[in-house]
């Protein structure tokens, strides 16, 4: 039996229990199996089916939890409802809405609103410089855009043509610019049934050069595909209660977010992420699962309380994902939380392509762990011939949610991804060992060649981490005579720490890695620049010099 074969038969096998006591297969009354069909049959296979159909099970459970309160299900779908209906008449044939927030209740309803209308949804990061930010409404226009007041400003200067509706705000409604909650408490006839697949477009994270449009219609069986894997991996129950740290506007956001909206949890979020607001979160809503890029996991790590906290805590499982996370931090969090991690690796392209579970992490901390049904991975040489089991390539992926370019006015100036018999270019470099485990070794563009050596920072950050008075690390290329590139470390230093000198950490790493892949120069930062989802950004670190330690 191959090893893929082996894969799909072992997450069924997995699935189909896990699927059973979530709670997803709870038989309903007739009365509410009448509303389901009635909801399928307005907004199709859609986020906004998935929202009604956890207001007809679960009408009095808290789906969303922020600052401002909680909501109920009940509540979250009537605000949704007439807020489409509000958007509809005041913009009849709206095809695209823009969704400019940060974690809260009016990013998912304008989530549910948008997909009622069966517009192209279109999730605008949230950390974006305000020329960037104008830039993308200028590329995509949408009919709609609905913002937290804090971007108000960039929005007037871009001169936003259509619609613009305020979701978080501290001050009142203006008469110019309406509001969720303005429109929430307006009535309006019903928009018309959905007669088209939603449209998702997400942004790549943007972190060399301006975020590209990735648009996706997200079709039954591709949903069907990935539940199955999060289900055998994550197994999600409709009343855990979540903690979504992860920024919604990112894949790995949305998709902790609707997990437990689809199944009638608790979603808990902040605006902002605090790591030790989010342990009181934890304490205060008996949190049993947390999203959390691993940079979020790191600054938990740090709070001096974690330990007491985790022992208190009812925490049965945190899942990781958006970023690399270095094995120093897995092990960290085993030890503070137990061996409860679960790790995800994907891109905005190819959609989620593994899962990592919590023994496979235990056995291998550095592993991604096995492909997701339906997703297709092939390490390819340079000649793009399929390399042997073990052996490093590029990594390409075909999934159910398949790739079909940037947007068009991004694809007209770009070639877009690879792609090969219909697997996608990652743009990551590594390898799948004999048990069909991947393991990623690092991004393909970062890769240093240094003395006619090829090496994948990753490695040696990775092993910068494991340093007991460093908490975060990243490695870099800079042009060197002898040797065409030499390796340059940023550190942080562990808090009240003094920084460990250049030869202690040469030291350290001359004990596990070649004398090749040890930086020349170090510099200590005081954290290292990181967007939303946690990925470095390059182009901010300084510019490396020989004073650096």
């Amino acid at each position: 039996m191959s090893a893929e074969f082996g894969n799909i038969v072992r997450q069924w096998a997995t699935a189909v229990p896990a699927i059973a006591k979530s709670g997803a297969l709870t038989p309903v009354g007739p009365r509410a199996l009448a509303a389901l069909a009635g909801s399928y049959r307005r907004y199709g296979p859609s986020p906004a089916m998935l929202l009604a159909a956890s207001a007809i099970r679960y009408p009095d459970r808290v789906a969303v939890i922020d600052e401002r309160g909680q909501l109920t299900y009940r509540e979250l779908q009537r605000r949704s409802e007439t807020i489409a209906a509000a958007l509809f008449a005041y913009a009849p044939g709206v095809r695209s809405v823009g969704i400019v927030c940060r974690n809260h209740r009016g990013f998912v309803e304008a989530l549910g609103a948008g997909a009622q209308l069966g517009a192209e949804l279109i999730f605008i990061n949230t950390e974006l410089p305000a020329a960037q930010l104008r830039a993308i409404l200028h590329r995509h226009n949408p009919d709609v855009l609905i913002f937290d007041e804090e971007y108000a400003e960039t929005v007037e200067a871009s001169e936003f043509g259509g619609l613009r509706v305020l979701a978080w705000h501290e001050s009142g409604p203006t008469a110019d610019l309406r509001t969720l909650d303005d429109l929430a408490g307006q009535r309006h006839p019903m928009p018309p049934p959905v007669r088209r697949p939603v449209k998702l477009t997400l942004l790549t994270s943007g972190t060399t050069g301006l975020a590209k449009g990735v648009p996706r219609a997200v079709k039954p069986l591709a949903l069907a595909l990935v539940t199955v894997t999060a289900m055998a991996t994550v197994r999600l129950r409709s009343r855990d209660r979540v903690l979504v740290a992860p920024p919604f506007f990112h894949g790995f956001g949305l998709a902790a977010l609707l997990g437990p909206l689809a199944l009638g949890g608790t979603a808990i979020c902040r605006r902002r992420f605090d790591a030790r607001v989010a342990l009181d979160d934890v304490a205060r809503h008996r949190v049993s699962v947390v999203f959390a890029v691993p940079v979020m996991l790191q600054r938990l790590l740090a709070v001096p309380e974690v330990r007491e906290a985790a022992a208190r805590s009812t925490i049965r499982l945190i899942v990781t994902g958006a970023a690399p996370i270095s094995p120093a931090t897995i092990s960290a969090v085993h030890e503070v939380f137990g061996p409860i991690l679960i790790n995800g690796y994907g891109s905005t392209e190819a959609g989620v392509v593994s899962i990592a579970s919590q023994a496979e992490l235990v056995a291998a901390p550095n592993t991604a762990g096995r492909p997701a049904l339906g997703v297709s991975v092939r390490i390819l040489r340079p000649d793009r011939s399929v390399a042997a089991t073990g052996e490093t390539g590029e990594i390409f992926v075909r999934s159910a949610l398949e790739y079909t370019g940037y947007t068009p006015e991004v694809a007209v100036r770009t070639s877009g991804k690879e792609v090969i018999d219909g697997h996608v270019n990652t743009g990551d470099m590594g390898h799948v060992d004999a048990a069909g485990k991947l393991f990623i070794e690092g991004r393909s563009d970062d890769m240093i060649v240094s003395g006619g050596e090829n090496v994948f920072p990753g490695e040696v950050e990775n092993r910068l981490s494991e340093h007991p008075g460093l908490t975060d690390a990243v490695v870099v290329g800079v042009p060197d005579p002898e040797f065409g590139q030499a390796l340059h470390a940023f550190v942080v230093a562990a808090p009240g720490a003094t920084p460990p000198t250049k030869d202690d950490l040469k030291s350290h790493l001359r004990a596990e890695l070649e004398r090749y892949k040890v930086p020349k120069q170090f510099t200590v930062l005081s954290e290292i620049p990181r967007n939303a989802s946690g990925k470095v950004l390059r182009a901010q670190l300084p510019v490396p010099n020989a004073a650096s330690t």
